[in-house]
């Protein structure tokens, strides 16, 4: 029988073994993602024959993510038998194409597509070098940054960066100052990626000028992908969202085919930024 249970410090070990591959592409199946962005820590989670199971369960309904990990077929016979015994009504979000098709067999729910949580997917290569006239504009901004800050630096971020880091966050905030709720989260998580660094397996960059930061980045690479958790510059530096934006896919020794920029979530300004940078697709997911 599943037993689900509040994601502890403790558990993030064996969390992080069963996200080691991510076929789907899928954001929300990262560590960046669960172990961070869940600032309210409803995501409770479950271990059983090789299997991960990840569900937020409240209200009488269980929303599960699709199963990682082992025999998908008893997974989801598993998740299935859980939530009869316990009389909730079943979910799922995050699905991927094919794992939709396969919930729709087994359960009969039809998922459905929304565009304002679909993936933005891009070539690693084109990031890496923005040749062609598609990428012009951003190679302009990245060659205007050159040479008007000729003392910038991007350096790996570390611990040590934490008061440093913690200074532009207040300046961003403070300047952004967005009333929207997601806008609110997002200063919670970048305070708990700074203090939750070490255990998270991210890797961090920031982007300084005259010793002070001004853009900074955190994603992680997962199979063959670059997946951009996060990425905040100061705009007063023009360029800046650009250049470390260039530079961090630039920082990895490990290659990597795809960068995942993630969603717009309906921000009509964000998902222009986004579309500008030319993606090679939108990764739907399908909720039920």
């Amino acid at each position: 029988m599943l037993e689900f249970r509040k994601i502890t410090p403790a558990d993030r070990t064996e969390i992080l073994e069963y996200l080691k591959d991510n076929p789907s592409r899928i954001c929300e199946n990262t560590a960046g993602v669960i172990l961070l962005w869940d600032v309210d820590e409803r995501i409770r989670y479950a271990v059983e024959d090789g299997t991960m199971y990840l569900a937020e369960i409240k209200d009488g309904k269980a929303i599960f993510y699709y199963p990682i990990g082992g025999d998908e077929e008893k997974a989801l016979e598993k998740i299935e038998n859980f939530c009869r015994e316990r009389k909730l009504t079943l979910h799922f979000r995050f699905l991927s194409a094919e794992q939709a098709e396969k919930v729709k067999t087994k359960f009969g729910q039809e998922g459905k597509p929304d565009r304002n949580w679909a993936d933005y997917l891009y070539s690693a290569a084109e990031l890496k070098t923005l040749s062609g006239k598609k990428f012009h504009g951003q190679k302009n901004f990245v060659n205007r940054f050159s040479r008007e800050y000729p003392d910038h630096k991007f350096l790996p971020y570390n611990v040590t960066m934490r008061p440093l880091a913690e200074e532009f966050a207040e300046k961003f905030y403070d300047e952004e100052n967005k009333d929207s709720r997601i806008f609110k989260e997002e200063k919670r998580i970048f305070c708990r990626i700074l203090s939750e660094y070490a255990s998270t397996g991210q890797t961090g960059g920031v982007l300084t000028v005259g010793g002070k930061i001004v853009a900074i980045t955190f994603g992680e690479v997962v199979g063959d992908t670059l997946y951009v958790h996060f990425e905040k510059a100061l705009r007063e530096y023009k360029g800046s969202y650009a250049m470390i934006n260039y530079l961090f896919v630039n920082s990895f020794k490990k290659p990597f085919d795809y960068v995942n920029r993630e969603e717009d979530v309906g921000d009509e300004g964000l998902r222009q930024a986004k579309l500008n940078l030319h993606p090679v697709r939108l990764i739907e997911k399908f909720f039920t």
